[in-house]
């Protein structure tokens, strides 16, 4: 089949569904299928291995200058705008399916010509509901979402029961084969030092001001463990100011963002994965990532968390979400049980290998684009 990934941000910043994009796109490209990104104007472009995956940007008005309606206007005028562009060559490629991630993206359909086969695929990753949506989505011709918790929250918007299909992870890139030493050292972990991380964009609703909390709990404990935070975000100045606060100078580790390619041996030179998120998340990339590196997990028992940790508390643990404290007793025996730890993370190992790989995710995909 002849696909199409339309996104004005995958070649602009870095985030769960853009990396799902361009793994998405490389599986399909190697099952043989004709695969074409489009995107904003940027600098993004990952490693395709020298596969023929046609990228092509286009101008957009990023949402920073769009008039303030409100976080959500402004994304679909971003979208919109961007749509003004690329639209000829949507028209032009004659695909057979052209694969949307966002709401914003909903009026696709009904600016397509008159007689035109291409049809529309939506693989949901949240929340992102508009007004109007609900009328825009009945020209959407196939549904997807990235965790059972998701697809109730699709069914309720819109009437209809989105195919469920988990994202992969790369496990040639994500693995304990990764680990570095020398990066240890460099950031300032002293040997026997337990490092939890956290990988992701630094909002509110990711919890990071929780872990920080948890963390202040066990540091005076005495226990050996320091917090890496990779990411940037609104977040990032109050969560240095909160952390001098909760006296953990020179226990946060505070990273700065990373390339996706950069966050394997990120990951498996970390201890422990935290993730304390207190909104809404379909399925996090970061946590199977974390898994699949052969860390244990600590998550919030929460949107799509159970789903990929598992809630049998043999990969990982699951609290209660904003909970400091629930948060630090899951961390104690963790940090101080290097047996526990590889226990768990050789099962989240084998959890991810089993049930997240990206030719999965592509051949169930396949499974609900008929030709």
């Amino acid at each position: 089949m002849k696909i199409a990934f339309v996104d004005v941000t995958v070649t602009v910043s870095f985030g769960g569904i853009q990396t799902a994009v361009w793994e998405l796109a490389r599986t399909l490209h190697d099952l043989g299928h004709e695969v074409s990104v489009f995107g904003g104007e940027g600098e993004i472009r990952p490693d395709l291995g020298g596969r023929n995956i046609p990228v092509r940007t286009f101008p957009f008005t990023p949402r920073e200058k769009a008039l303030d309606l409100g976080s959500r206007f402004r994304r679909f005028w971003e979208r919109w705008t961007f749509a003004r562009h690329v639209r000829p060559e949507i028209i032009a490629g004659d695909f057979d399916w052209v694969i949307i991630t966002k709401p914003f993206d909903f009026f696709w359909p009904y600016r397509m010509p008159a007689g035109s086969r291409t049809r529309f695929a939506f693989r949901s990753g949240g929340t992102d509901f508009i007004l109007g949506d609900r009328k825009l989505a009945k020209g959407i011709s196939a549904w997807f979402a990235n965790s059972h918790f998701n697809a109730w929250q699709i069914k309720s918007r819109y009437g209809r029961y989105p195919t469920v299909i988990y994202n992969g992870v790369d496990l040639e890139s994500f693995g304990p084969h990764r680990r570095d030493e020398a990066l240890r050292e460099r950031i300032g972990l002293a040997a026997g030092e337990v490092a939890c991380m956290f990988a992701g964009r630094l909002v509110g609703w990711k919890g990071v001001s929780v872990t920080l909390q948890a963390l202040a709990i066990l540091v005076r404990e005495g226990l050996p463990v320091r917090f890496v935070l990779i990411g940037d975000g609104p977040e990032r100045e109050p969560l240095l100011c909160q952390a001098n606060a909760l006296g953990l100078e020179g226990r946060l580790l505070m990273q700065g963002a990373k390339g996706h390619g950069e966050l394997p041996v990120w990951w498996a030179s970390a201890d422990i994965g935290v993730f304390s998120s207190i909104g809404d998340e379909g399925f996090s990339n970061s946590i199977a990532e974390a898994m699949a590196s052969g860390l244990p997990v600590v998550a919030t028992a929460f949107s799509g968390n159970p789903e990929t940790v598992g809630n049998e508390g043999s990969c990982g643990l699951l609290v209660q979400p904003g909970d400091p404290e629930a948060l630090a007793e899951a961390l104690r025996p963790l940090i101080l049980d290097r047996v526990l730890r590889e226990k768990l993370g050789k099962a989240a190992r084998q959890r991810i290998a089993t049930q997240f790989t990206w030719e999965k995710v592509a051949q169930r995909l396949l499974s609900g684009l008929k030709p």
